[in-house]
């Protein structure tokens, strides 16, 4: 079957990151959308496709996507990166769909 075989997610930003407390709702808003908003609506957009060629979605996250190494929205936007995935091999099992676990 002709189509997407895979979708290898790995846009991310890390700044602005400082202490919590010196960051604007904006500073976490940016992160969010580009970290993790962005990487939901491509990968929904692509599934149906995936699904049909019984491919695979690659999520690439980093280190503090389980650790806190620092402040700022990274490390708390990419650990929602891994629960993401996490949940999408959940529930794509039997579907042919999948998406490693690092």
């Amino acid at each position: 079957m002709l189509g997407p075989w895979g979708l290898v997610n790995n846009a991310g930003i890390l700044l602005p990151a400082t202490l919590n407390e010196w960051l604007t709702k904006d500073d976490f808003s940016k992160i969010l959308r580009v970290n993790l908003i962005d990487r939901i609506e491509v990968t929904l957009s692509f599934l149906p496709l995936i699904r049909k060629t019984r491919g695979r979605v690659v999520n690439v996250s980093s280190p503090a996507g389980r650790v806190s190494l620092f402040g700022g929205g990274h490390c708390i936007f990419k650990y929602g990166v891994e629960d993401f995935s996490d949940s999408l091999r959940i529930y794509s099992r039997g579907s042919g769909v999948k998406c490693p676990q690092r």
